[in-house]
């Protein structure tokens, strides 16, 4: 594991200032030890950033929205991408894709290095300062927020390769090339025993009585979050048998955030606003990571035919097919001739928030994705699928001759109210039955935390039938996970943890062609995806387990 050592001046605080800068400069080079960082606080608090920088943002990296070409969601336009090593299964120990591990595991030595150092510190050359005691307050809490970002990397870490050494003290090099793998049970067990932990210490916010007034810092409602996500997680088919215990620990991780959310903060914002350059600052966002101002996630996803744009991740008709009607929230069905006729008429509203298609004035214009049009095939490198990706994708960018904007601020979500209700429903549903409720322990059903996400007020949809039965339920509740999550990063791990990869194999386009003033659009296969049972899991590189012979390679790899 690599060795960090921060420049010697001040970065701007933790993964939500307000100002959403660049995140951290660092040099690779040797340890702060305890003398180092001692003389200020700081120098501390550069070591307490250090370690946030490890979390993901998503953006124009695998482990994000692109994630979802690895799906039947998207595809990636261009054919050297290593996704596409996830698409044709050539991807394994001498070829991973995606490969984290030793990234998390410099955040969890980064991690352990703070816990270490930072103990006991009190920083008595600067008790004469007026910004002393205010220091110290958010230093108190620098311990605990290192503490959750450790348990999320580790979190992150089971989801991909199931058995992983879990290490809470720093090691030097030779030690770390032996540790064993512990079970994903002790792991996973760890990482809720700090999230319990933690919803206790943890403050709401750090908006009241912080010098620095700090959005962006681990907060109460992150531990919470990640408790409720990993709960779900090991109540799913791939990590358990069908326990109704565990989905009832699922139901009750997420209800402690609904039944707070006042206390915490939390809401359902308008959709539409949620993937903007202010979208940290929305009450439905519980944890985001910003990565400063930037317009290469534009770059990447602006159509073909618009200056600058060169595609990169373009939805299928898979996805586009999962969104509703708008009016009574029926499926949509290529064989109705007036729906497909103008298939994007009539829709649920958060369709056209996140994918760009024929028609729509996108990003300043009509896009005309039609075969000889000025966004569609045979231009080099336009859409394979008939869409362009538009969530997190901002307008207000242009890259034309003259343009002032060519840049701006992008906030990657990690957690956001939306989920916990979604992880609420699927869990009650499982463990009991949609309509199911009580006044003490479970005041709201699966039905209504559900039909709460669809009311939102930019979205609107009809809410699930009263007599819907379970299992209809929960075939609607995975389709309402997919549209809700889109490219947000959930569907590769959603199908995986549901063991359906092998119904995720065929992958749908759709072929516009114009005639005369009319659009003829038709529903077509693309291709078909490799999955095999091993996929479910990681390989673990064989680099690392050529440094440290005592990790155990996952089944089929």
């Amino acid at each position: 594991m690599k060795k960090i050592i921060l420049k010697y001046y001040v970065v701007g605080l933790l993964a939500g200032s307000l100002t959403g800068c660049d995140f951290i400069d660092c040099d690779e080079s040797s340890d702060y030890k305890k003398e180092d960082i001692i003389v200020s606080y700081e120098r501390t608090k550069q070591m307490a950033t250090h370690v946030y920088s490890f979390l993901p943002n998503g953006f124009c990296n695998i482990d994000g929205a692109m994630l979802d070409a690895a799906t039947d969601d998207a595809v990636h336009v261009y054919r050297t991408s290593k996704i596409q090593r996830f698409v044709d299964g050539t991807w394994g120990a001498n070829s991973v894709v995606d490969d984290v591990w030793s990234h998390y595991y410099e955040g969890i030595r980064a991690a352990n290095l703070y816990l270490k150092e930072a103990e006991g510190l009190t920083f008595e050359d600067w008790k004469f300062n007026d910004n002393y005691e205010a220091w110290m307050k958010s230093f108190e809490y620098y311990k605990h927020e290192v503490r959750f970002l450790r348990a999320y990397y580790y979190f992150e870490l089971i989801k991909r390769y199931k058995n992983v050494p879990l290490v809470d003290k720093v090691l030097t090099p030779e030690e770390a090339n032996w540790v064993e793998p512990a079970s994903l049970e002790k792991v996973a067990k760890f990482i809720l025993d700090e999230c319990d932990e933690l919803k206790k210490i943890l403050p709401a916010n750090f908006s009241d009585g912080f010098m620095d007034k700090e959005t962006g810092r681990i907060t109460r409602g992150a531990a919470m979050a990640l408790a409720s996500r990993l709960k779900l997680y090991l109540a799913s088919p791939l990590y358990s048998s069908d326990s109704p215990e565990k989905w009832k620990n699922a139901a009750d991780a997420a209800y402690e955030i609904i039944g707070q959310a006042s206390t915490l903060g939390y809401g359902l914002s308008k959709y539409s606003d949620l993937f903007d350059e202010d979208n940290n600052k929305e009450k439905e966002v519980i944890l985001a990571r910003p990565v400063g101002e930037s317009g290469s996630f534009e770059q990447s996803n602006f159509p073909m035919g618009v200056q600058g744009g060169k595609t990169s991740t373009c939805p299928t008709e898979n996805l586009v097919s999962a969104y509703e009607m708008k009016a009574d929230g029926t499926p949509f069905d290529w064989g109705n001739e007036t729906m497909r006729k103008n298939p994007y008429a009539g829709r649920d509203p958060r369709l056209a928030m996140t994918i760009a298609y024929n028609g729509m004035e996108w990003p300043k214009t009509a896009l005309q994705i039609w075969e000889g049009g000025a966004n569609g095939l045979p231009l080099n490198n336009a859409t394979v699928t008939g869409y362009y990706l538009k969530k997190y994708v901002n307008n207000d960018i242009s890259f034309e001759s003259g343009a002032t904007v060519t840049k701006k601020h992008h906030n990657w979500i990690l957690f956001r109210y939306g989920e916990i209700l979604l992880n609420y429903a699927e869990a009650m549903a499982n463990a009991f039955s949609p309509s199911y409720k009580d006044g003490d322990k479970y005041p709201i059903s699966a039905l209504d935390a559900v039909n709460e996400l669809r009311r939102r007020n930019d979205v609107d949809m009809p809410s699930y039938p009263d007599d819907i039965s379970k299992e209809d339920f929960i075939k609607r509740l995975k389709n309402e996970r997919r549209v809700e999550l889109a490219f947000e990063g959930h569907r590769f791990w959603d199908v995986r943890r549901w063991k359906e990869l092998d119904e995720t194999t065929e992958i749908y386009k759709v072929q516009i062609r114009k005639d005369g003033t009319d659009m003829l659009y038709d529903k077509q296969l693309y291709g078909e995806r490799v999955v095999r049972d091993c996929m479910y899991f990681y390989p673990i590189s064989n680099s690392e387990r050529f440094k440290n012979t005592n990790l155990i390679q996952n089944e089929g790899w």
